[in-house]
């Protein structure tokens, strides 16, 4: 699929200013990743999810009149409350990519397709939990997906911030592969501020590489945003994140 014609397309045939925008904003996207798929020599194509953070339930309605299925939250309150918005819209489907919370696993199984932060043993054991209930009260029909975010940081600083250690990688993978609600598919990474993307991005395809030899199911490699999509995709990235440059600048909350 000519993914920029077909925005172009869409840019010049609405009246709605701004769908026109984000359309055109999306083929530039699109554009930049076809650039980087070639530079790569890559066969395949990174499926790209818009985060809409901060950005109202009514541009999730416009990307999906435009073609756009997968959908990124940072947070909770706010992507349940759009997915409750949204509930009309079939085959949408929602990534939570954020630092998420033990105590708000049971609210993101009801609604998202996949969460691309698990990172803790703990967490997983939750979000397992919260699959399996969302299935009996009817949210959902699957397994829910959960990618492993990894800090790419090194060394790892003794701080907070959400991500797994490289080293903790195999028992979280045996732990969300274990749960018959759950499925593994891959490793997620946010390359570090103030270090270059390329070898941050280089190390986690090797991580994935490993895991893949233990998981061979888990093929997903989410890594890459507005900044660093050409980084990504150069190392193997198989889902972009981005929201900046598709939706604009972010609102204040």
């Amino acid at each position: 699929m000519d993914f920029v014609t077909a925005f172009r397309s869409a840019a010049e045939n609405t009246e709605d200013a701004r769908t026109r925008q984000i359309a055109q904003n999306l083929a530039a996207v699109h554009q930049r990743i076809d650039a980087a798929i070639e530079a790569a020599g890559r066969q395949d194509r990174p499926e790209l999810i818009v985060v809409t953070k901060y950005f109202g339930a009514e541009d999730v309605r416009r990307l999906y009149e435009l073609g756009v299925r997968e959908i990124g939250e940072n947070k909770d309150q706010e992507a349940a409350a759009k997915a409750a918005e949204t509930a009309d819209l079939e085959q949408l489907r929602w990534h939570f990519i954020g630092q998420l919370q033990t105590n708000k696993a049971k609210s993101v199984a009801r609604y998202a397709h996949s969460v691309h932060s698990a990172d803790r043993p703990k967490l997983v054991r939750a979000l397992s939990s919260a699959a399996a209930r969302a299935v009996e009260e009817g949210h959902r029909e699957t397994p829910l997906e959960a990618l492993i975010q990894v800090d790419l940081r090194d060394p790892l600083p003794d701080d907070q911030r959400g991500g797994a250690a490289p080293a903790d990688i195999p028992a979280i993978a045996e732990a969300i592969a274990g749960s018959e609600h759950l499925h593994l598919a891959g490793l997620m990474a946010v390359a570090p501020l103030g270090e270059a993307p390329e070898p941050a991005f280089e190390r986690l395809q090797q991580l994935a590489a490993r895991l893949s030899e233990t998981y061979p199911e888990a093929t997903e490699l989410s890594a890459g945003m507005s900044q660093d999509l050409e980084a990504a995709v150069r190392n193997g990235a198989t889902r972009l994140r981005i929201g900046r440059d598709v939706l604009g600048e972010r609102p204040h909350p």
